[in-house]
């Protein structure tokens, strides 16, 4: 039965990083997988990184980019709800749980 696995990611990069982790590392079906800003605002995470950050030290505003932390939600076999839960983390997930079935 599949299962929901998610994560909570400061930053966008971070949770692409999980997201190909997943895929390429683990063979889980991309398709299944999810990546989206965690409120209804569109968010490149909580924190200054990558691109974001060259705009901080100009000078350029980077508060709007940073409206929200990024939800990955991943789809697995039960098998594997440890090993997803695992890249989610070691992606640099600030939290990473089993979410439900999906029946």
């Amino acid at each position: 039965m599949a299962q929901v696995v998610t994560g909570l990611f400061e930053t966008r990069r971070e949770a692409e990083i999980a997201v190909e982790r997943l895929v390429q590392e683990h063979g889980m079906d991309r398709r299944r997988i999810q990546a989206f800003a965690e409120g209804g605002e569109n968010s490149a995470g909580t924190r200054v990184s990558g691109a974001d950050a060259e705009d901080a030290r100009q000078g350029a505003p980077v508060e709007g980019q940073r409206a929200g932390a990024i939800r990955v939600l991943a789809e697995v076999e039960e098998a594997a709800v440890g090993t997803a839960i695992a890249a989610l983390r070691e992606a640099g997930a600030a939290e990473a749980a089993l979410r439900g079935d999906t029946g």
